[in-house]
């Protein structure tokens, strides 16, 4: 191979390396077929179960309200409208307002500020184009901390049980 000449030599390489790319192309292609096939074996195969167990937790979980209404007039059948004072009242307390400093912290929380921050950053585009997304992007300005607040937020979402 030290004989032939430069072009040759570049010939010859790219004669042994197009097999092994079209072996390793081969390879990813049967493995996204086979990947794709097997999904969508799995949807034909188990779609009639799962709509079936969804129905049924469905139509159970009306059935106990069901039986629980048809007691309730059963006893109010027998022993009147005093079976209703047993029955706890709804919370009166007001829910509080939604604010846009809390729609802030949601974007915070979602990652959407920063997501848009690194998309300004990566792609060349005009200073309009980037006030117009900056004017359109909530950004949280309230009296208290922005960790204290955001924590707050994921206690009201997600509770405090791990």
């Amino acid at each position: 191979m030290a004989n032939l000449p430069p072009f040759q030599q570049l010939e010859f390489q790219c004669s042994i390396l197009s097999p092994l790319l079209y072996i390793s192309y081969g390879i990813n292609v049967n493995r996204w077929s086979d990947e794709n096939a097997s999904h969508k074996l799995y949807g034909v195969q188990y779609f009639d179960k799962r709509n079936r167990l969804c129905h049924n937790m469905c139509m159970e979980h009306f059935e106990v309200h069901k039986e629980q209404l048809e007691d309730l007039l059963i006893d109010i059948d027998k022993f009147g409208p005093r079976v209703l004072a047993d029955i706890p009242e709804k919370s009166t307390e007001q829910i509080p307002a939604v604010t846009l400093d809390d729609f802030a912290l949601i974007d915070e929380l979602s990652g959407l500020n920063d997501y848009l921050d690194n998309f300004m950053a990566i792609h060349q585009m005009p200073e309009t184009v980037k006030d117009r997304i900056r004017a359109r992007m909530v950004t949280y300005s309230g009296d208290r901390p922005k960790e204290i607040a955001m924590q707050e937020l994921r206690l009201k979402l997600y509770g405090d049980q791990r």
